[in-house]
């Protein structure tokens, strides 16, 4: 099989080759030229060969007159306006023209935030007590923005293959942001399905973020793979495996790695094989530190290719 064919296999639950294997870094490409974006992603891609590439963006949401603090209900609205100028959307489109041109035969995901963690990346955590207190505040503006990135992934269509998205909210730790039950179904996940729905028939990521997650939340959201921090949360890669809803994404635990010797980075990995079938893509739970030695990212990608031991 090729990468295509083994990505798209595996991403519908079918049996393939080998699990097909990826992982990610963040760049820091926040100030980056799109040229400059791409062909670090490129490097990476080569450098360890992988079956797929999440293509990072670290590009800013815009705002009016550039406000980047949400102090008051009003500041709110500064942000997902039809008339802003999306300078971050032609940025990072150029980045997955240049990505796409340079590997064609690579699937490529392009990472996308959740409308709602979208206007916190933009105007700071000081916008979810404001949500919380005035929810008309919280469908219009998020509405806003998932109308935006909605836009986006409908016009990236032909320069991705799938797209990584980035649920907050889901969990009961500090990265849930203390949503309740009521508050997520309301003005969370309406929005996050919706941009969701934009990526049409590519292949969509959804990576739960945080520890201490609430799958339940999600269970009906437009995707076929799930990502999350399974080494550190439930549920387990086999649950989810065995549930059959969503193909899992994981297998290397992204917490300790760092100092990690390759041989355990080895054993991680093909446990997490033998848990799963290997009906699986194999990745981290989520993102690798950026100081992360290449021996680790290189183990990844051998443990993944490697035949299961006999009696696996």
């Amino acid at each position: 099989m090729d990468k295509m064919q083994r990505f798209m296999a595996a991403a519908r639950g079918e049996r393939v080759d080998a699990p097909p294997v990826g992982s990610w870094i963040h760049f820091g490409s926040a100030l980056w030229e799109p040229e400059l974006s791409a062909d670090v992603h490129l490097r990476f891609l080569r450098a360890y060969d992988w079956d797929y590439l999440k293509v990072m963006d670290d590009y800013r949401f815009p705002t009016e007159g550039g406000l980047r603090e949400a102090a008051t209900v009003d500041d709110l609205r500064a942000i997902g306006g039809a008339h802003l100028p999306y300078d971050n959307f032609d940025r990072q489109m150029e980045v997955l023209r240049r990505i796409k041109r340079g590997a064609p035969d690579v699937p490529t995901l392009d990472t996308v935030f959740s409308p709602f963690q979208t206007v916190i990346r933009a105007l700071g955590d000081g916008v979810v007590p404001l949500f919380k207190a005035h929810p008309e505040a919280a469908h219009e503006v998020i509405g806003m923005v998932a109308d935006r990135l909605a836009d986006f992934v409908r016009a990236s269509a032909g320069v991705t293959d799938g797209i990584f998205f980035a649920v907050n909210g889901a969990c009961a730790d500090a990265d849930g942001w203390g949503l309740d039950a009521a508050q997520f179904a309301d003005w969370v996940a309406p929005y996050d399905k919706r941009v969701l729905e934009a990526a049409g028939d590519r292949v969509r990521v959804i990576h739960v973020h945080g520890y201490d997650l609430i799958p339940e939340w999600v269970d009906d959201y437009p995707a076929e793979v799930m990502s999350w921090s399974h080494n550190q949360s439930r549920p387990t890669l086999g649950e989810v495996a065995r549930a059959g809803r969503y193909v899992p994404m994981g297998g290397l635990d992204e917490v300790g790695t760092l100092y990690w010797a390759p041989s355990k980075v080895r054993a991680n990995v093909l446990a997490s094989r033998r848990e799963t079938g290997d009906r699986l893509i194999v990745a981290p739970g989520c993102t690798l530190h950026s100081d992360t030695p290449p021996a680790i990212f290189h183990a990844l990608a051998a443990a993944a290719r490697m035949p299961l031991p006999a009696g696996d």
